[in-house]
Formats: structure tokens, C-alpha cells, sequence
């Protein structure tokens, strides 16, 4: 199979702080066209705020994201039973896609926008209709266009990039039940990219602040993108988790046998004759592999992932204060 590095990522800035330079040139060009429609216009503006700043954040962030799988899939190399060609096509995946899969994430988004525009126009004609109405009106359909084909394409590529890390958890990683240390990486990838998603949905809100557009109507764009959080955040770590589960459940029902066989059928102890000495490490040791977790987090990762999630409703409740505010005062 053909792959080809992901468009997305070839925009940013090959670079000392590439991804920073590109995320602000990004924002500046965006802005500056989004608010040049909204000048022409005194009735319905664009949500220039968020068209320009959810894509000069979404288009680095994933260039970090990818960067970090990488990083990962390095780092697992040692417990991977597979060859370095079968290593190298899985690495080169995460950062690249087939010609189809780049068709189908454009052709994707472009028919979600179609789709959206006729969801808040209630008609195909009407929104036809609306967007050819003004430059201003214009301009909303372009950067609904631009939203929905970005976030798509990089939605796409996350899931292709968690099934990725499922599959090698799955299948190639040699596993320990004693020792899941070497597993962290799966954990920072299933959580690393939850940003972001979690990034744009916090920024939802400036399309009502400023758009001057009913918040129900991004609703579709908001659904759309919080089911493959879900996905993303399981994928990755699913199928290493039923691993650790299977070897939890084998490792107890053979302490049990043995168990049995010092206590016999009867369940007794014979004190006088040694059985308590040898019963007392496997009673000892039974407790520990019953507290063991059958998931690669620990406590950073669920820390990090907390503070994550905490992002949107602040963002969501702050919109909502400072739009309460401003009807005050007007």
C-alpha cells in the first residue's frame, strides 16, 4: 500500500517551533479573512474567532499529538514481537495515510458541511440559498468547510493511530502481569490524543459569543467529534486490557489449584504438619494479583486526563457567564 504523509502535517513549518509559528500564521491569515466578511456585513457575521482559532490550533496540535505516537511506538520497540519491516509500515502509518483514506476524509467532510448547512437552514435549497446571499454569508459556508474537512482528516488519522496502538497491544505486545510498567505508552497514547478533541470542544462556545448563531446549531459538529473521543480513548488500550485480564484470571485459578492442594478437599489446615508455611505465600501472593490493575494507567496518566476533561465545561460555563454579562450591561 501507497502511503502518503498526511496533508495536515506538511502545513507546519519545518522549524524550531514550528508548530507554534504555524499555529500564529495560521490565526493571523484565518482571522484577517473571517473578519474582512464580518465587516461587510451588520446582520449576520461569521464565527471569525472560532473558524480562525479552532483550525491555527487543531493543525498543530495534531502535528504534537503524531509526534508523541511516535515517540510511544519507539519506546514499546523492545516488547514488540515483530520484525523491522513490519515495525517500520506500522510506524509510518501514523503519520501517513493511503490516497483513498485522504479522498474519503475530504469527500467526508465536505458532505458533513453539506449536511450541517441543511440541518440549520432546514432546507438543501435554503441553505443554497443563504450562502451565496453575502460575502458574509459566504464566508460561514467556507469556514464551516474548512472545520468540518480539518477535523475530519485529523479525526480520521487519530483513529487510525489508536486501532494502530490496539492492534500492537492486542497481538504483538509480549506482556507481564507483574510488570506493566513497559506498557505505560499505550496509556499516553490513548490519552494524549483525547487533546485534541477535548481542545475543540472548548473552543465550541466562541460560535455563539461571537457568530452571533444559535449554540444548538453547532450541536451536529459537537456529537460528531465527542463519539470518536470515546473511540480514541478506549482503542488504544481495549485489547491490552483483555490481555491483562485473561493473565489475571489464569494466574488466580492456578493459585487456587494450589491452594487446593495444600488445603485438600475439605478446605482444612493441618497446623502440626507444615501445610500453614506453605499456604501463607500463596494466600499472600493471591491478594496481590487480585489488587493487581489490568489497565496500563497510573496515576499520572489519570491525572492528566482529569485535567483535560476539566478544560470544556469551564470554558463552556465561562462563555455562558460572559454572554449573561454583556445582555446585563447592554
Amino acid at each position: 500500500m501507497n502511503l502518503h504523509k498526511v496533508w495536515l502535517l506538511r502545513l507546519v513549518l519545518p522549524v524550531q517551533y514550528g508548530r507554534v509559528w504555524t499555529g500564529l500564521l495560521l490565526a493571523t491569515l484565518l482571522l484577517t479573512l473571517f473578519y474582512a466578511g464580518a465587516a461587510e456585513s451588520s446582520e449576520h457575521r461569521p464565527p471569525a474567532l472560532f473558524f480562525g482559532l479552532i483550525i491555527a490550533y487543531i493543525i498543530p496540535i495534531f502535528s504534537y499529538i503524531t509526534a508523541k505516537a511516535q515517540e510511544a511506538m519507539r519506546a514499546l520497540r523492545p516488547i514488540l514481537a515483530l520484525d523491522d519491516t513490519g515495525f517500520e509500515y506500522m510506524y509510518a502509518r501514523l503519520d501517513s495515510a493511503s490516497l483513498r483514506l485522504t479522498l474519503v476524509c475530504l469527500g467526508g467532510g465536505a458532505l458533513a458541511e453539506c449536511m450541517h448547512l441543511a440541518f440549520i437552514s432546514r432546507s438543501w435549497s435554503a441553505a443554497v440559498a443563504k450562502a451565496v446571499a453575502s460575502v458574509s454569508d459566504l464566508l460561514t459556508v467556507v469556514g464551516t468547510l474548512m472545520v468540518w474537512v480539518v477535523m475530519t482528516t485529523v479525526i480520521a488519522m487519530l483513529i487510525q493511530q489508536a486501532v494502530i496502538f490496539g492492534r500492537l497491544g492486542g497481538t504483538y505486545a509480549r506482556v507481564s502481569l507483574l510488570d506493566t510498567r513497559k506498557l505505560l505508552p499505550f496509556a499516553r497514547v490513548s490519552i494524549i490524543s483525547s487533546l485534541a478533541i477535548i481542545g475543540a470542544l472548548a473552543l465550541f462556545p466562541l460560535i455563539n459569543l461571537e457568530g452571533g448563531l444559535d449554540l444548538a446549531e453547532s450541536v451536529p459538529g459537537a456529537v460528531a467529534i465527542l463519539g470518536p473521543l470515546i473511540v480514541m480513548f478506549i482503542i488504544p488500550v481495549w485489547p491490552l486490557h483483555q490481555r491483562l485480564v485473561a493473565l489475571k484470571n489464569q494466574e488466580m485459578l492456578r493459585l487456587l489449584d494450589r491452594i487446593e492442594a495444600v488445603t485438600g478437599n475439605d478446605g482444612s489446615v493441618d497446623l502440626d504438619a507444615g501445610e500453614l508455611d506453605a499456604l501463607l505465600p500463596l494466600l499472600t501472593y493471591r491478594r496481590e494479583v487480585a489488587q493487581l490493575s489490568t489497565w496500563p494507567f497510573n496515576l499520572g496518566n489519570i491525572t492528566t486526563l482529569a485535567f483535560y476533561l476539566v478544560i470544556p465545561p469551564l470554558t463552556w460555563v465561562g462563555a455562558a457567564l460572559i454572554e449573561n454579562l454583556v445582555n446585563l450591561l447592554l
